[in-house]
C-alpha cells in the first residue's frame, strides 16, 4: 500500500532552495478514476537527480519526475511552472500517456521554485553596511565576510543578514555552502591586501553560479590588486571563460556620489542591472 506524501516534503523544500537554489515542487492538484496518487500528494525533485515525497510510484511518477528534471536542467524560471496533465492508460489523445492500465487521469502543478540571489560582501565597514541594508531592500540575501569580529556585529547590520568569519588571508571556504545558488560578490574590504585575499578566495573556490563580482577601490588601486593576483598566479582572465564575467573594478556605476550610501547604491545599481542583463540572455 502506498501512503500519503510525507510531511517533510514541505520543510525539505526550504531546505533544498537554500541548498540548491532551485527545485520543483510536483503535487497532483486533480485525480479521476483509477489513481496511484491522490490529490495533494508532493514530490519534490532537486538539481541533483534526487527527490523526496511520492506521486504513487510506476510509470506515472517517473514522467512526472522526467519533466521536473528537464525544467531543471533547462533552469527554466518560475514562468516554467505549469500544469500538466497525465493519463493512466496505454494511449491518450490529449495530455501524457503513461503506458500505465488504472484508467484514470491525473492533473499534476510542476511549481518552479528559485530562491532569492545572494550578495556576498566581503568587508562589513561602512560601505559594507550600507550594501547589506540596501541588498535586503532589492530583495537579496546577505553574507557579510570579515576577519575582523567587530565587524560581523549583528548590532551593525539591519536582521536577516548572515556573516562568515575568515582570517586575514580568506583562507577558509565561506563560499562553500551557496555553490549552487546565483551568486553576487562585492569586494569592499579595508585594504588593497585583504581585497587581493577575497578575491583570490573566490577564484579559488570557483562558485558555480557566480554572477557578478566587483571591487571597490581607485584605478591605481586595483591596478596594485591585479598585479598580486597574477604574481600570485590567480587568472582573473579566467573568469570569463568559466563563469562568462569579468571583475567590475572599480565598482559600482558613475553615479558621482562618494558617501558609503552612495557608493552602496552605485554598487547595488550594477549589481541589479547584471543580474536582469543575465536573466534576458538566460531566457
Amino acid at each position: 500500500m502506498v501512503t500519503a506524501v510525507p510531511p517533510e516534503v514541505l520543510s525539505e523544500t526550504e531546505r533544498s532552495l537554500q541548498t540548491f537554489g532551485r527545485v520543483v515542487l510536483c503535487q497532483i492538484v486533480r485525480a479521476e478514476g483509477s489513481t496511484p496518487g491522490k490529490v495533494g500528494w508532493k514530490l519534490l525533485a532537486r538539481p541533483d537527480g534526487s527527490f523526496v515525497g511520492n506521486l504513487g510510484g510506476g510509470a506515472f511518477e517517473a514522467l512526472v519526475k522526467t519533466d521536473a528534471l528537464e525544467k531543471l536542467r533547462t533552469r527554466l524560471g518560475v514562468s516554467g511552472s505549469e500544469i500538466k496533465r497525465y493519463y493512466l492508460t496505454e494511449e491518450a489523445t490529449r495530455g501524457e500517456p503513461t503506458g500505465m492500465v488504472c484508467g484514470g487521469m491525473a492533473e499534476v502543478f510542476l511549481e518552479v521554485m528559485i530562491a532569492a540571489p545572494v550578495l556576498a560582501v566581503c568587508g562589513g565597514g561602512p560601505v559594507g553596511q550600507a550594501l547589506a541594508r540596501a541588498a535586503l531592500l532589492a530583495g537579496f540575501e546577505v553574507l557579510v565576510v570579515d576577519d575582523r569580529p567587530e565587524f560581523r556585529n549583528p548590532e551593525l547590520f539591519p536582521a536577516g543578514v548572515r556573516f562568515a568569519a575568515v582570517d586575514r588571508d580568506y583562507q577558509q571556504d565561506f563560499l562553500a555552502p551557496l555553490r549552487h545558488r546565483d551568486l553576487y560578490v562585492a569586494v569592499v574590504s579595508r585594504c588593497w591586501e585583504t581585497d587581493t585575499a577575497a578575491l583570490a578566495a573566490v577564484l579559488r573556490q570557483a562558485p558555480e553560479s557566480l554572477r557578478y563580482l566587483g571591487l571597490m577601490g581607485s584605478r591605481r588601486k586595483v591596478a596594485r590588486v591585479r598585479e598580486e593576483l597574477a604574481a600570485q598566479g590567480c587568472d582573473l582572465a579566467a573568469l570569463a571563460t568559466l563563469a562568462g564575467i569579468e571583475l567590475h573594478a572599480p565598482i559600482g556605476l558613475p553615479i558621482g556620489g562618494d558617501s558609503p550610501g552612495e557608493i552602496a547604491i552605485s554598487i547595488l545599481a550594477e549589481v541589479i542591472g547584471t543580474r536582469y542583463e543575465k536573466s534576458a540572455v538566460e531566457a
